[in-house]
């Protein structure tokens, strides 16, 4: 059927409420931040958004294809580090990630790993979302440090990502398991701290 001209067409899968993917979006970071996969449900997401289920539906089919759009929308930021060191990079992607894990969407990135490594089987989508993001921003930072001459071309890449990461979802588990977020201080010092640690071990001959 033709549109009647000068009327405009209404994309398919998109909410029609002003604003609503934002909210919707937020809501379902919120949502897995509190509940988990187990307890995730497009109702929750719906009511806690203020919009109707099917305007949640209209976008997203169903909670996988939600979640991954999620994740992706919120995780854009943190590897986006250029300083021109290696040692700057990797310390403003530790900042980056103490600050992503005291927001909703972080805290949703970090519980989408721990309830996908505890699962007896493949959650969704959204947890190759998370895990890409991850390895494509160390990948990232090592191909320009191999650019510049900085490092060798067989820099452990991968295994630095996982030190890199690996701290900072433990320490962050800690001081959450203490009833307490970090302050931007204390972020800087620990982001310090633990590429005074890493770099060296990983440039060793």
């Amino acid at each position: 059927m033709s549109t009647p001209q000068g009327e405009i067409r209404r994309g398919r899968g998109r909410p029609r409420t002003p604003g609503a993917e934002k909210r919707i979006i937020d809501a379902a970071l919120e949502e897995y931040g509190e509940h988990g996969w187990s307890g995730f449900t497009m109702d929750g997401v719906a009511r806690r958004a203020g919009v109707g289920k099917s305007t949640v539906y209209l976008r997203w089919q169903d909670k996988d294809s939600l979640l991954t759009d999620a994740v992706s929308s919120h995780s854009g930021d943190i590897g986006g580090v250029d300083t021109g060191s290696l040692r700057g990079d990797l310390h403003d992607l530790a900042v980056n990630l103490f600050s992503h894990y005291r927001d909703p969407a972080g805290w949703a990135a970090l519980r989408v790993l721990v309830d996908a490594a505890g699962a007896p089987h493949q959650l969704g989508r959204f947890v190759e979302t998370v895990a890409d993001v991850q390895v494509r921003f160390i990948d990232q930072i090592a191909a320009r440090a191999i650019e510049r001459g900085e490092v060798p071309a067989d820099l452990p890449a991968r295994e630095i990502g996982q030190c890199v990461y690996g701290s900072v979802t433990m320490q962050t588990l800690g001081v959450r398991l203490e009833g307490r977020e970090f302050d931007d201080a204390e972020i800087e010092e620990r982001a310090t701290v633990l590429v005074d640690v890493v770099l060296p071990q990983a440039l060793r001959p």
